[in-house]
């Protein structure tokens, strides 16, 4: 059974204010059912990424009716209207409530390279504000799917240990156990973690990663780097099921060969399944379920036109050219639209 604070489920301003990253917080909707286990999982995410979390948040409801989903999103300049979608998810297990990120919470610029954005940075003030209600909280990536029950992650003995993480690829122990001083191996990945607030808030964590964040030193990997080196040899491992990183290619379906235990799909790079031109038919499933199954789907990143490029080339070789050649239509002017 998992360990609940027993205060009340809203948490009003004067409890967070002290905290100069939250404005406010609102309770969403409140439902619990009579069973023993209660899971508390985070998001965090600007006005771009609410609907990938929404998505996300749904299937993990689909997955999980037999326990009490309380979901605590740290939301960065997201619009009312977007916000209020999430009211769509009002389940008898399921409650949500958002906190509204304030001006006063930034990040070194410098240090934001690659994909990375600033609001992935909002896990750090995660576990402070939330050891007020709970002493365990699974921290979720926007780009991720449930596709199993989670179970045996949420009961994952945490004693003495920061969170409970998965290994990153081969390449990526490579390159940031060096740079971030760490045994060959134990980088993880950030997109998901199981987290000891209780000992996260004992260690003083969030000012930690806050101070080397932003300490003028560029971390490759932001917010990944910083949190692999504050909780070197304080983690369970976990299989790869429970983030199982998936890269997806025009026109393919890599989700679709994953294995039936897999828990967690964690899309990485910037080929995200909620554009058109990387779609499967398993996040289309999950799209469908949602409340967001009539909203328009992106073609592709607008950052990154070389992918309508490419998607051009594929129908060209399966002998589309009419539609090949719409494709690299839209391509030269997301170009140009670049450029200026």
């Amino acid at each position: 059974m998992l360990e609940y604070k027993h205060v009340k489920m809203f948490i009003k301003y004067d409890m967070l204010e002290q905290n100069n990253f939250i404005r406010k917080s609102t309770t969403l909707f409140d439902n619990k059912l009579e069973v023993e286990d209660t899971v508390h999982i985070a998001f965090c995410f600007d006005d771009n990424y609410a609907m990938p979390a929404g998505i996300a948040m749904s299937s993990v409801i689909i997955n999980n009716s037999d326990k009490n989903l309380v979901f605590h999103l740290f939301a960065n300049n997201v619009s009312n209207e977007k916000i209020q979608k999430f009211n769509q998810l009002n389940q008898k297990n399921t409650s949500i409530i958002c906190y509204e990120i304030s001006d006063g919470f930034s990040i070194n610029p410098d240090t934001l390279v690659l994909h990375v954005s600033a609001s992935t940075c909002l896990r750090f003030i995660v576990p402070q504000i939330l050891n007020k209600v709970t002493s365990r909280i699974l921290y979720l990536d926007c780009d991720v799917l449930c596709t199993n029950n989670l179970d045996e992650l949420i009961n994952v003995n945490l004693d003495d240990k920061y969170s409970a993480v998965v290994c990153d690829i081969e390449k990526m122990q490579e390159k940031q156990c060096p740079a971030c001083d760490i045994p060959y191996g134990e980088y993880f990945n950030a997109g998901m973690i199981y987290i000891n607030t209780d000992m996260w808030v004992d260690n003083n964590l969030t000012d930690k990663a806050f101070a080397m964040i932003n300490s003028g030193k560029v971390y490759k990997f932001a917010d990944q780097d910083v949190l692999n080196i504050l909780m070197q040899g304080k983690t369970v491992f976990l299989p790869k099921i429970y983030n199982q990183l998936t890269s997806l290619t025009v026109g393919g379906n890599e989700d679709n060969l994953l294995s039936e235990d897999t828990v967690i799909i964690h899309y990485v790079t910037g080929n995200k399944p909620w554009y058109q031109l990387y779609l499967t038919p398993l996040y289309q499933t999950y799209i469908a379920s949602s409340p967001w199954a009539n909203q328009k789907l992106s073609l592709a990143n607008e950052n990154a036109p070389s992918t309508t490029r490419r998607y051009a080339k594929l129908l060209a070789s399966q002998k589309k050219y009419f539609s090949a050649f719409k494709y690299y239509l839209l391509y030269l002017k997301h170009k140009a639209t670049k450029k200026r």
